[in-house]
């Protein structure tokens, strides 16, 4: 009971966050990020069971490591296949006193990385004078945690390079009912209960993409949250959500719909179907485990926090 009392508290922020201010971008006035190798990025070993970078067979994908978590592109999109974040929510409780508020940190500065050639990624100049927000993939709340402050303070201005970005609609990415609400979930209640997770999130990229300034975009987004339950157990679950409705003219596809302001839990099978990763997380699937005992693995739709399975 004690389990399922702290799930039900963590779940109680899904829904109801405030909106974070629209950054403004810039991007030659930031430093330049630390050489590869300076920033350890994502850490397999964070949870007592080891956690490795999800497999891509794209021979042209770069991986990039950054405070706290790394980012694979793709080159020919301009956006990452996926990023890879530890949150340590302890760590953040600790320098919490001394972080500083976010308009002491200053505004928003979006750079380019110099480690890859810039038409391999998606210029800031792309979200001007339309209604996509320069997406934050990793936010820079998951990664303020460390050793030291200076630690927390490097890894929120790493959040800040384009490659840890994609285009969002900005009702979809300020909606409590979608990505907000997930990236919400993973942090908020993490800090309340002093947890370590670490998320996998991404882009599902589909050749019917719609485009605009001839860029395509990401009609669904996917993340994975895994984190190790009271009991020991790891559990790994799997959400896909979608802006498709929120693009006029998206072309129609077949197959199973998502319905229109609705976060989606899915089998993490589905989500390496769609996006080609391999994550080897299945066995802690809780979806996955209900159907090898037969029951049903349709992607279930959160209406309610008693409708996450875990």
């Amino acid at each position: 009971m004690k389990l399922l009392h702290l799930i039900w508290e963590w779940l109680k922020g899904l829904f109801s966050f405030p909106v974070e201010e629209d950054p403004t971008t810039d991007e030659t006035t930031t430093p330049d990020p630390a050489p590869i190798g300076a920033s350890t990025g994502f850490n397999p070993d964070f949870l007592p069971v080891k956690i490795d970078l999800p497999k891509i067979e794209n021979s042209a994908s770069r991986l990039l490591h950054y405070n706290h978590f790394s980012v694979v592109m793709n080159a020919e999109r301009r956006l990452p296949y996926y990023t890879a974040v530890n949150i340590d929510a302890e760590g953040y409780n600790r320098l919490k006193a001394e972080i500083p508020s976010r308009k002491q940190i200053g505004a928003d500065r979006w750079v380019q990385d110099k480690r890859l050639p810039r038409e391999e990624q998606l210029p800031a100049s792309f979200y001007t004078n339309n209604d996509f927000d320069i997406g934050h993939m990793v936010r820079r709340e998951d990664v303020l945690w460390g050793d030291t402050l200076e630690q927390a303070l490097a890894a929120n201005k790493d959040t800040f390079h384009l490659t840890n970005a994609a285009p969002q609609h900005k009702d979809f990415n300020r909606c409590a009912q979608r990505w907000k609400g997930l990236e919400d979930y993973a942090l908020q209640n993490a800090r309340r209960h002093n947890l370590r997770v670490s998320v996998f999130s991404g882009c599902i990229f589909d050749e019917q993409d719609r485009k605009h300034r001839g860029v395509q975009i990401p009609g669904k987004f996917w993340k994975i949250l895994v984190m190790v339950k009271e009991n020991g157990e790891l559990s790994a679950t799997g959400y896909i959500v979608q802006q498709d409705d929120l693009i006029e003219g998206i072309t129609e596809r077949g197959g199973f719909q998502y319905e229109q302001f609705k976060t989606y839990q899915v089998p993490l099978a589905q989500i390496e179907q769609a996006t080609g990763l391999q994550f080897r997380l299945n066995e802690h699937d809780p979806l996955q485990k209900i159907a090898t005992r037969g029951g049903d693995m349709t992607p279930v739709a959160i209406d309610d926090y008693a409708d996450i399975v875990f």
